[in-house]
């Protein structure tokens, strides 16, 4: 059985982190773990109270570990743009034997900024928050990459099955 793979994604919100994820999940089989799809599934009427996250982030957790303990990929489709977060997946990846791989989506703050506004989740956003506002909540808070990640860096512009093929493929 080969090593799995646990892919994180980085990138502003809107910079195309979904739709790379789920190209991952077509090229490698990888099991695609969405923040938004598994709150929807924890909470259909979700409220973002800290509670609320950490509840979530802890599903995905365990969920992320029992898959990689089992030898499967794993693609973590959520936010990790401060350091903290990609390190405790970097942990699991230690407890459970798999390698790390993050995925780093370059795009224009201000593109990126305006993809997130046209594509409102509304019903995945706080109500009381507009969607500029929350672009910039977390964008605002982005830890770049340290220099030990070695991250596989894409153009968030040129997201293409052809491309992230060519990209894990030099990689590999």
């Amino acid at each position: 059985m080969s090593q799995p793979i646990l892919y994180l994604m980085f990138g502003y919100p809107g910079a195309g982190k979904t739709t790379t994820a789920k190209i991952i999940e077509q090229i490698t089989g990888a099991v695609r773990l969405s923040s938004d799809e598994v709150r929807l599934e924890l909470f259909p009427n979700p409220v973002f109270s800290e509670e609320e996250h950490a509840e979530l982030y802890a599903e995905l957790n365990k969920r992320t570990e029992d898959l990689l303990r089992a030898g499967t990929s794993v693609i973590y489709d959520a936010n990790l743009n401060r350091y903290e977060h990609r390190a405790e997946k970097y942990n699991i990846c230690h407890q459970t034997g798999a390698k790390a791989q993050l995925i780093w989506l370059h795009t224009a703050r201000e593109l990126a900024k305006s993809r997130a506004i046209k594509n409102s989740r509304s019903h995945l956003w706080p109500r009381a928050e507009q969607p500029e506002s929350m672009f910039d909540r977390i964008a605002d808070v982005v830890e770049l990459p340290t220099q030990s990640e070695t991250p596989i860096e894409l153009d968030g512009t040129k997201i293409t099955l052809e491309y992230v093929t060519e990209a894990l493929q030099q990689t590999a």
